[in-house]
This record gives structure tokens, sequence and C-alpha cells, in this order.
């Protein structure tokens, strides 16, 4: 099956691919109580839903009913349970975003090993460089005379 191009993608269909849910209280209990107790895990809101980042690096988080990791480069390899996992595909464009993977239920669905793999990904994206902070830009802007 091929994929329809953008261009012809009725309105409807734009936007039921892009519609977003809360996640179940269930799973956002899960997900916090599996965050790494850490100084440098920094729980905080994406676009509205749960998620832990470590030096500034997005590394776990929750988009509808589904837990999401960030394992930039090979780092993925280092997790043999996400062989199979589905690239993260929020608008339905069919390629998803680069080095974001969806959990697999069976973690997602079990405290203990949800916060074991947490823990791991943490400490392999806490070894990664700390993302720059981004230059504030003042909304004003100057006049020229």
């Amino acid at each position: 099956m091929t994929a329809t191009p953008r261009s012809k993608r009725s309105p409807a269909d734009r936007a039921r691919r892009m519609e977003w849910r809360k996640p179940p209280p269930d799973l956002v209990e899960r997900f916090n109580a599996a965050l790494p107790v850490h100084p440098d895990a920094k729980p905080r809101k994406m676009f509205g839903f749960p998620a832990c980042f470590v030096n500034g690096n997005f590394f776990v988080g929750l988009h509808n009913e589904n837990t999401l990791v960030r394992l930039p480069g090979e780092l993925k390899n280092r997790f043999p349970e996400l062989e199979q996992a589905p690239p993260f595909d929020p608008m339905g464009t069919g390629k998803g975003l680069k080095d974001w993977w969806l959990i697999p239920p069976a973690i997602t669905g079990e405290p203990q090993r949800l916060a074991a793999f947490f823990a791991a990904a943490f400490v392999e994206v806490q070894a990664l460089p700390p993302k720059k902070p981004k230059a504030k830009t003042s909304s004003k802007t100057e006049r020229k005379p």
C-alpha cells in the first residue's frame, strides 16, 4: 500500500492523523513512578505531555497512549527490547522522527521493567554532551530611527 501524497490528503484525514489525546491516568502514574530519582532528571511537559530531560536532552515521554524514548545515533542498538520498536510518528506521515521510538507495551505495562528501562536509557542519554540552551530573543524589535 502506498502513502497518499500530502497534497491529496483531505482535511479530515490530516486532522485524524494529528489527533492528540491525554494519556490514560494509569499510564501517567506508571510513567512518573518509573522516572529516575536523580538531580539531572528534569521532569516537565512537552507539547502538554509528561516528559523527562537530562542535561537538556529529551529522553522519555508520553504521547497519547504511547511511551516513547529518544536514543540518538547508535544508542538504540544497546537496547535489544527496542529491536522491533516502531518509530514515533505523531503526524502519521509514515516516516517517524529520527531517533525517537515507541517503547513496547510489554515494557510499559510492567512498572518494574519500565523503571529499569528508564534507568538504563537515562544513563546512556546522560553521557551525551549537554544540550546548549537556545539564546533568548527579545520580543521587542529595535526600531531604526
